[in-house]
């Protein structure tokens, strides 16, 4: 049985292939990159300073295993379903299903598609897109989603895998940092990107701020 780790390092690996319109050269896709990376070994969130404010990318490793995903019995059943599948695309609002994996679903639990999103339409600072659907199943919630492994973000998505979560309202797209600049407490929680203070206020940073900034997890 797959666990989260392994599950999300798979897919972060995952080979979603090469086109030559596309914009990744020969080894440029972030699944080229991936291939022999130790995820753990990499900060949760890198940061550089530009003009006196702070660029910050959020490793998304780190952020879909701190989302608080689970792996039940129908997550199990569905990711198997994907892997062994060669009958894609499901006529459904979700994207990266096989046919197979989502008659299982169908046919087996009550399910209810609520939406679907897609990181890059968005505000993010995640290192990687990811795409999805938040599902209700059984009066439950899970998210579904894929990793973008590629170099243009129109393609190159990994096969769907399916994970169970507490709430639709802690997760995507929440993306909060928090941390000190210079000793003063800041976080991104008062406009989703910004790093301020409690009241919303912008804190100044030069080259020689000490910055120490986190990933919260969901």
């Amino acid at each position: 049985m797959n666990t989260i780790k392994k599950t999300i390092t798979n897919m972060l690996k995952e080979n979603t292939g090469t086109h030559f319109l596309d914009s990744g050269g020969i080894n440029n896709r972030h699944h080229q990159k991936n291939k022999n990376v130790n995820f753990d070994d990499l900060p949760p969130v890198e940061f550089d300073i530009y003009n006196n404010e702070i660029d910050y990318t959020i490793n998304v490793y780190h952020y879909l295993m701190s989302a608080n995903l689970e792996l039940d019995n129908v997550c199990n059943t569905f990711n198997e379903l994907q892997e062994n599948s060669n009958d894609w695309d499901a006529d459904i609002d979700c994207y990266g299903v096989s046919i197979k994996a989502w008659n299982y679903l169908e046919n087996n639990h009550e399910i209810d598609v609520l939406n679907t999103w897609n990181t890059y339409n968005g505000e993010t600072f995640l290192s990687q897109v990811l795409q999805g659907s938040y599902l209700d199943i059984n009066g439950e919630s899970y998210v579904l989603f894929q990793v973008h492994g590629g170099a243009d973000v129109r393609g190159g998505y990994t096969d769907a895998k399916l994970f169970k979560m507490e709430s639709f309202q802690e997760w995507l797209p929440r993306e909060n940092i928090c941390g000190t600049i210079d000793g003063i407490q800041v976080d991104n929680m008062w406009n989703g990107y910004s790093l301020t203070d409690e009241n919303g206020n912008d804190v100044p940073v030069n080259k020689n701020s000490k910055v120490e900034i986190y990933l919260m997890e969901a």
